[in-house]
């Protein structure tokens, strides 16, 4: 497992067996991830902990959201506290299948 800060807090990527890869992200007060989609990747994202606002929709803990390749999303924590979310990735994430939208 590989452990590193980001804008939005930390990120632990877990390794993956060339199919997919998991990545437990922890997002602090007002910070989150901008309008983004990607090319390849599915996503499966799981609220661990807290809240967090996903595309204008408020998800609480145990919430999955399945994302398909091409589908803008956006993710926000508009709390006070962490909050600790899940995403698997199929196929592994690749950083050169995300693409920023305005």
């Amino acid at each position: 497992m590989q452990e590193f800060p980001e804008t939005f807090g930390k990120v632990q990527v877990f390794e993956s067996d060339g199919t997919f890869s998991s990545t437990f992200l922890i997002i602090e007060p007002g910070k989150g991830l901008p309008k983004h989609h990607h090319k390849k990747m599915k996503e499966v994202v799981i609220v661990m902990e807290g809240e967090i606002v996903y595309d204008g929709k408020v998800k609480k803990p145990h919430d999955t959201i399945i994302q398909e390749p091409g589908t803008t999303h956006s993710i926000k924590n508009e709390t006070d506290s962490n909050v600790k979310v899940l995403f698997i990735n199929i196929p592994p994430y690749n950083s050169r299948d995300v693409f920023e939208e305005k």
